[in-house]
């Protein structure tokens, strides 16, 4: 007896002429890993669907639940980005021209408080997806925790690598943002934020910061394992070179090469987890007091935390990610008013001195002689 002929396969939908007909293709396309997760992910999610058939079934069953609704929640955003066109193609809409360089205009061109309505919807989209992207894992984390009896330690440090990668994205693109409208920074790295921005828009699932992520993943373990000493020292680029030994020597570099003020004081705010007014505040009733050193209760009295103290220096990148928003929230007050301080982040100084890299080496590839001889 002849096998019954299996269905055709439905066409993926970028192949389909008919918007409505993709739209429909859309909703009925199968997804794999490898639509949902960017390549470092991918293994991560595969040990954990692993580990889930492994357990028993009381367990497995709420994690299959839970799996499964997240897989559901990321493809839902998945198919909403990929029914626009790439943000780099051309087109037209009524009588306007659409296109990465019109892109590339209209975000030069808006204002720090305009930009948010010029962002195309494949670029909300995909903003959404990167949060939704830290839930998901976040909730495989909280569900294998909840495996008592047989929780896999290697699975969950894995887990919480990709939770990292996902917050340093979204981080990266906050700050490749507010390079956009920063009259700080030079034209060519808000040229080249934009276009950092329209890659992570266009391509967010397979989106990683290789070079910015891994750097700030080390400084941020340093500056949790550095000891929080208020001294004499701080702001000497010295101190900093000591207390980050073990850290990535680019985002030290790019901190304290030139000695420039307004650097080292974005420094001391990552350290220390203060913002500049409270540091100098601090720095006042030291010298009131004439001590030269003094620990966190002191600190938290002096600024009126006393009751409540200085925050913890957590390695989690959740909260690198909360004290990052505090600090830029108070770096773009401070340019705003020309006010004393630094007028950028630490993130912001480090990921500006890689786009300035990248230009340069851009340039030199560009200016390179084409080389003889065959290939």
């Amino acid at each position: 007896m002849a096998e019954p002929a299996s269905p055709p396969e439905a066409p993926f939908p970028h192949e389909v002429a008919d918007p409505c007909a993709r739209t429909v293709a859309f909703l009925h396309a199968p997804f794999g890993l490898e639509d949902l997760f960017t390549s470092r992910e991918i293994p991560v999610a595969q040990w954990l669907q692993t580990y889930t058939r492994s357990l028993p079934e009381d367990r497995r069953e709420d994690l299959t639940r839970a799996m499964a609704q997240g897989f559901g929640g990321l493809a839902a955003i998945v198919h909403a980005i990929r029914s626009y066109p790439s943000l780099r193609d051309k087109g037209t809409l009524g009588r306007r021209e659409r296109s990465g360089e019109t892109l590339m205009q209209k975000l030069l061109e808006a204002g720090a408080h305009a930009v948010e309505w010029s962002l195309p919807t494949k670029a909300v989209l995909s903003r959404t997806f990167g949060i939704a992207k830290v839930n998901f894992w976040t909730a495989m984390r909280y569900a294998v925790q909840a495996c008592d009896t047989q929780r896999d330690a290697g699975l969950e440090r894995a887990i919480s690598e990709a939770i990292e990668e996902a917050v340093y994205t979204r981080l990266a693109e906050e700050l490749y943002g507010s390079f956009v409208t920063s009259r700080s920074v030079s034209g060519d790295v808000r040229r080249a934020a934009i276009e950092a921005l329209i890659d992570l828009w266009d391509g967010r699932v397979g989106f990683a910061t290789h070079r910015f992520c891994p750097l700030l993943r080390s400084a941020w373990a340093a500056r949790c394992r550095a000891p929080r000493a208020f001294g004499t020292m701080m702001g000497t680029s010295e101190i900093f070179h000591l207390l980050f030994a073990d850290c990535d020597a680019r985002f030290v570099d790019a901190l304290t090469q030139g000695e420039d003020s307004e650097r080292l004081q974005a420094f001391e705010e990552f350290l220390f987890d203060l913002p500049y007014e409270s540091l100098v505040r601090v720095r006042a009733r030291m010298q009131e007091d004439g001590k030269s050193v003094v620990g966190p209760e002191e600190v938290a009295r002096y600024i009126g935390l006393a009751e409540t103290g200085l925050r913890p220096l957590v390695d989690d990148p959740k909260a690198l990610y909360s004290s990052f928003r505090t600090r830029r929230v108070k770096a773009q007050y401070r340019a705003s008013v020309a006010a004393p301080g630094p007028k950028r982040t630490a993130e912001g100084y480090v990921l500006a001195a890689l786009l300035r890299e990248q230009i340069e080496q851009s340039a030199s590839t560009t200016d390179a002689p084409e080389a003889s001889g065959s290939r």
